[in-house]
């Protein structure tokens, strides 16, 4: 995918402001490595086949496409599908202090597609139990999910962004007993512009923490990317002795059960808006150009192959 690789590195350095995730009230702002601004001029030999005989340039430093196997922080690892590229965790810290917000320091990888991005992040909270997986309380924890983004707010406001709004519940939140994970999505406004982001959430129950998996999705595309989502995250897996499975007694276990991964329990939760829906709109010459490109080149992506004669 040469046009793709090209196209990265002006995602990551021009339009990294257009990025919206709000900051992290837990966060502890450190300097991160910006990924490296300029394309090399060589492509990588292993790429000319796969792209059937058109010129490559080399993805910017922590950015790699699908298909590959890259690690999440030091105890998980994804099967990065083809078509995506997945950004690590220096990468993903870039372009969200780029955009001027703050990080929490646990992000450790993106995964990006044509319509949709999904954020990790990792919190050694320990092993939580599942205790309370059958007293969800969706309307509670809607409540305390908008009472923690106004809180989140008056940092938004006080650093000129746009404050964000738990609109309602697109997905409620429900547990899965056979694969320890929760999963939850609230529909996110923007208050300046009226857009709307599901912030689709998945929490992944390991040994020591939990994987925190966000899509970042239109309401009206939710349907539409949740079966590449869901499948993308068939790639995901805690390393041998890290899963849900291999507690043990005296290993350290989260003060908190499953409603409080929802709400953040004392901590005020800050919502996500999307990237990729922003970037379609901005209006900053050859900025949205790149945009509009990276969105026809993902749609057209079955078409080329068979367009394209095979040597």
């Amino acid at each position: 995918m040469p046009a793709l690789r090209r196209l990265v590195p002006a995602l990551l350095l021009a339009a990294a402001p257009a990025l919206a995730k709000p900051p992290s009230p837990r966060a502890d702002p450190k300097p991160a490595a910006a990924p490296s601004a300029a394309p090399t001029d060589e492509a990588p030999a292993e790429d000319s086949e796969g792209d059937e005989g058109e010129g490559t340039e080399a993805l910017p430093q922590g950015m790699t496409a699908g298909p590959a196997t890259v690690k999440l922080g030091d105890g998980a690892t994804l099967e990065v599908p083809e078509g995506a590229i997945f950004g690590d965790a220096a990468a993903t810290r870039a372009m969200l202090e780029k955009s001027g917000n703050l990080t929490s320091g646990r992000e450790v990888g993106m995964l990006l597609s044509d319509e949709a991005e999904v954020i990790f992040e990792f919190d050694p909270v320990g092993y939580v139990k599942d205790d309370d997986k059958d007293a969800l309380d969706a309307d509670k924890m809607l409540a305390s999910l908008r009472e923690g983004q106004e809180e989140a707010n008056a940092e938004l406001k006080s650093r000129g962004q746009a404050e964000l709004e738990i609109a309602r519940w697109q997905v409620k939140p429900h547990y899965e007993s056979s694969t320890h994970n929760l999963e939850w999505g609230p529909v996110v406004k923007n208050k300046q512009n009226g857009h709307e982001t599901v912030n689709y959430n998945v929490r992944l129950l390991g040994r020591r923490g939990v994987m925190e998996v966000t899509l970042l999705v239109g309401p009206e595309q939710l349907q539409q990317q949740l079966p590449w989502f869901r499948s993308s995250l068939k790639g995901f897996s805690f390393e041998k002795g890290e899963d849900y499975a291999s507690f043990r007694s005296g290993d350290k276990v989260a003060e908190y059960g499953l409603a409080a991964l929802v709400t953040g329990g004392a901590v005020a939760v800050a919502a996500k808006s999307g990237l990729l829906g922003k970037l379609w709109k901005l209006i900053i010459a050859g900025v949205a150009a790149a945009v509009v490109e990276l969105k026809r080149l993902f749609g057209a992506k079955g078409r080329a192959k068979s367009e394209q004669p095979h040597e």
